[in-house]
């Protein structure tokens, strides 16, 4: 008895389950990688597993368990932009979950239906709204619980108002002037200024000889941090002339208020744009 083994519907086959698992792995994960990623780590995964059935001499359960093992580290690496350390085990962890369950899922489905790629495409893809639509369903449910505030942020002349998130997770803190930090995407804060304003920011952010003057009184510093993906990094951190902040109907006003500036999004769909520090609710 033998088999004929197309590699270019293999390759294509586990090209879609491969994007689809990973899209679900960054939704549960809340990570912001984008779409994109996931079809590079999608990608990478394909064509490995695709080489390994291609050469190799032998296949056994031994050696396609250390492989898909293997696999599974890249496609987490480079699809959902984890490097190391704990985050790579929780997103590798993770994605082998949603590829069992998605699996799972489509021996319940009506696989009767009919034959071909066509088919299996259609009964994946289903499967893989499901299982999107109970996550969503999940994180709204807790996102319920999440304490959310109304946020308005003055400074230059300028005012933008933020959907803001009180994190406990939050604490860091200005070493220069001892306030808590709250954090908001960099390219919302740099709209708030002046082009000369602007690229005196950036060339300070990355880290060039700026004017000291052409800062005005945003008095930019770096202050050290911990992050998901990032075990030490700097983070900008500027002064706001008045930072307001609406919550169970009390409103609390910081002068003075120290901004941390994030090159990556906070929310991949935009649900909070500042990340608050509850301590700042004290200061």
């Amino acid at each position: 008895m033998y088999y004929e083994f197309y590699i270019d519907v293999f390759f294509v086959v586990n090209l879609f389950m491969d994007f689809l698992v990973l899209c679900l792995t960054n939704r549960i994960l809340q990570g912001t990688a984008r779409p994109w990623r996931a079809l590079g780590g999608a990608l990478a995964g394909a064509a490995l597993i695709s080489l390994f059935f291609w050469t190799a001499k032998e296949i056994n359960t031994e050696n396609m368990l250390i492989f898909s093992l293997g696999t599974t580290f890249v496609m987490v690496r480079l699809g959902c932009g984890l490097r190391k350390g704990k985050e790579l085990l929780t997103g590798f962890l993770t994605c082998w979950g949603i590829s069992f369950l998605l699996g799972g899922m489509l021996y319940t489905l009506p696989l009767r239906a009919g034959k071909g790629i066509l088919i299996f495409f259609t009964i994946t893809f289903t499967a893989y709204l499901i299982l999107d639509t109970g996550i969503r369903l999940f994180k709204y449910l807790k996102g319920k619980a999440v304490s959310v505030c109304r946020v308005i942020l003055e400074t230059g002349g300028q005012k933008i108002e933020l959907e803001g998130l009180l994190d406990t997770g939050n604490c860091l803190t200005d070493t220069n002037t001892g306030k808590p930090v709250c954090v908001m995407e960099k390219s919302r804060f740099s709209a708030m200024l002046e082009k000369k304003q602007q690229e005196a920011l950036e060339s300070f952010c990355g880290l060039k000889s700026t004017k000291t003057e052409d800062l005005g009184d945003l008095n930019p510093r770096f202050v050290l941090y911990t992050a998901l993906g990032c075990e030490k990094g700097l983070l900008p951190v500027v002064t706001a002339d008045r930072l307001v902040i609406f919550r169970e109907g009390k409103k609390v006003t910081i002068s003075q208020a120290a901004i941390g500036l994030s090159a990556a999004p906070l929310s991949p769909y935009r649900k909070f744009e500042m990340i608050v520090s509850p301590k700042i609710l004290d200061s």
